[in-house]
């Protein structure tokens, strides 16, 4: 059978593990979208959510919050210290320095990750103490890995943070505290590898024991959440759940690479192949959710269809997931912007040759294809609802070929969906 695997691309969903979420965080979700709650970080480090702001301490008074803010402070959306203009600073080198981060912040919301790191560095060159820069370039480091940058990053913050950044610091000396045990998982595991059971009548969850020994306390407990949110918005959005528990193997980052890092043409933190395989940090938080939910979007495919072809429809449902769970967009304007390039280039990767598979792509073509699936897969989504997404992927599985199930659903085949989808962009950027 082959193998689907997750690429590491330049688009990191930042994760503030504040606090591990609290048992009524999916009734929290539900909560209406009008509700305005505060979060605070005490001196201990628990996160506090309240809907009285009298019931908030006075330093950390920062203004009410949607529902969907404070989720993000746990499920790995964009959350750090507030951007501000000092009184009086308008139109003065503070007020353009702040909002240049605040430019920053809004680009990493919509995933421009490169353009607001080179933003966050210009605001650093012009001001190097600036503690909100160094806070997010030590999140964006954390996501890729860059552990000694990282580090910096959190210590420049220590040093330049004052008071007005208290809830934060607390955060910023908690993680310090972790890099070493994500450090740890860096080096090669001596021996074979050995993993830990955690069974739940839908998943049966392995984690490697070096990864669970170093990692948070209630890591198993954390990942399953993750898993079980996960599969909770396949049924929601594709209408699809696996007859049998899903298999995960969860990796500290070496031992991954150890086991499976010639697996791909390409590098990967994840694939599923009957199994989820995903590599993990110790502490886990918003990157590891969203890549599971990108795994087990496979897993529904296959479930599905009984296999993984087309790529590019198995590849673009997962990474629209995985963006929906981080409530990102399909495709940033920056990415639309660079597929429409490669169409005038000539350089567009064609839909019907991504069908088979990904095998042979080198990073950077690889990179063209998952947004170039992903781009298809809205395409599909917005002209679909649940109901037709799941006939689509049960067509696939009675045997239809893609361009048949493609007409009865869309009443287009790959060929028109991928013209439709390049007129769809160039028209976007006329």
């Amino acid at each position: 059978m082959g193998s689907v695997g997750r690429i590491v691309v330049g688009r990191i969903g930042l994760a503030l593990a504040l606090a591990g979420a609290p048992a009524g965080i999916a009734a929290l979700a539900a909560a209406p979208a009008a509700a305005e709650l505060h979060v605070w970080v005490d001196g201990e480090g628990r996160t506090h959510v309240t809907d009285d702001p009298a019931a908030v301490p006075a330093p950390a008074r920062g203004g009410a919050r949607s529902v969907e803010e404070i989720r993000s402070l746990w499920d790995g959306g964009l959350a750090g210290p507030p951007v501000e203009t000092p009184h009086g600073a308008s139109g003065r080198d503070e007020d353009r320095q702040a909002r240049a981060l605040r430019d920053a912040l809004d680009d990493l919301a919509r995933g421009e990750t490169a353009r607001a790191a080179a933003a966050l560095a210009e605001v650093l060159r012009r001001e190097p103490t600036r503690p909100e820069a160094h806070w997010y370039l030590a999140l964006l480091d954390w996501q890729r890995g860059r552990l000694d940058a990282s580090e910096a990053h959190l210590r420049a913050f220590l040093q330049s943070a004052g008071d007005r950044f208290e809830p934060w610091r607390a955060a910023a000396t908690r993680r310090l505290a972790r890099l070493e045990d994500e450090r740890r998982l860096l080096s090669p595991p001596a021996g074979a590898l050995r993993l830990v059971a955690h069974e739940t009548p839908t998943f049966r969850l392995q984690v490697d024991r070096a990864l669970q020994q170093n990692g948070a306390g209630d890591f198993a407990r954390r990942v399953l959440g993750y898993l079980d949110e996960a599969r909770r918005g396949g049924l929601e959005h594709l209408g699809l759940a696996p007859a049998e528990p899903t298999g995960v193997v969860l990796y500290g980052r070496a031992a991954y690479v150890q086991a499976h890092g010639q697996r791909f043409s390409f590098q990967t933190v994840g694939f599923f192949d009957g199994r989820i395989h995903v590599a993990s940090a110790a502490h886990p938080a918003g990157e590891l959710r969203s890549l599971l939910v990108h795994e087990y979007t496979h897993a529904l495919f296959r479930e599905a269809t009984g296999g993984d072809r087309p790529f590019w429809l198995n590849e673009g449902l997962a990474e629209l997931a995985e963006r929906r769970s981080r409530g990102m967009p399909a495709l940033s304007k920056g990415e639309r912007a660079q597929l429409r390039a490669q169409a005038e280039a000539g350089g567009w990767p064609a839909l019907r040759r991504l069908a088979p598979s990904f095998a042979g792509l080198s990073d950077a073509e690889a990179r063209s294809a998952y947004l170039a699936s992903t781009g298809a897969a809205a395409w599909i989504d917005a002209r679909t609802d649940r109901a037709g997404r799941a006939r689509l992927l049960r067509l696939l599985g009675e045997g239809k070929s893609a361009d048949e199930a493609l007409r009865a659903v869309l009443r287009v085949d790959t060929d028109a969906l991928d013209a439709a989808l390049r007129r769809e962009l160039a028209a976007e950027f006329q």
